[in-house]
């Protein structure tokens, strides 16, 4: 991992086309990531499942048609904190509300709703943006203060 200067965060980022193959490039990239963080194996684990499980929404729900590029940035906050921005360039679609309302099920079809219960598990504070026609997931993981600092 890069920094520019010592006051900026360290920032590393992965664009890969919206595709299943893809899961595993960007799952291995947060892993490694929060590998390089220090963060333990179990949140390691959490982290990737939680990617996994965001990409395969945003391939099933936000890319109906079209190419779309998911792109993944990490920063490292001074504190020790892991923030983790999902963008894509699908349609809009805000999968933290999916399923919240029972309007929405007029929208899936049956067995078509998104999960989000591993992602919500391995970050607790996550965000959804829509900007300059692109959807924005911001993940907020704790420092993990039992992991080893490289």
């Amino acid at each position: 991992m890069i920094k520019k200067n010592e006051n900026e965060p360290a920032r590393d980022a992965i664009s890969r086309s919206a595709r299943e193959a893809s899961i595993p490039d960007l799952v291995d990239f947060v892993r490694n990531m929060a590998l390089e963080c220090g963060y333990h194996d179990d949140t390691i684990d959490g982290l990737g499942r939680a990617i996994e499980e965001t990409a395969l929404n945003i391939i099933r729900f936000a890319c109906r048609g079209g190419q779309v590029e998911i792109e993944i940035s990490c920063i490292i906050h001074e504190n020790g904190a892991l923030y983790i921005t999902i963008t894509d360039t699908g349609a809009p679609f805000n999968m933290l509300l999916a399923g919240t309302f029972p309007e929405t099920d007029d929208f899936f079809g049956p067995g078509e709703k998104p999960s989000t219960k591993i992602m919500k598990k391995a970050a607790r504070n996550i965000e959804y943006k829509r900007t300059a026609d692109k959807n924005m997931l911001i993940f907020a993981v704790s420092h993990d203060p039992g992991g080893i600092r490289r």
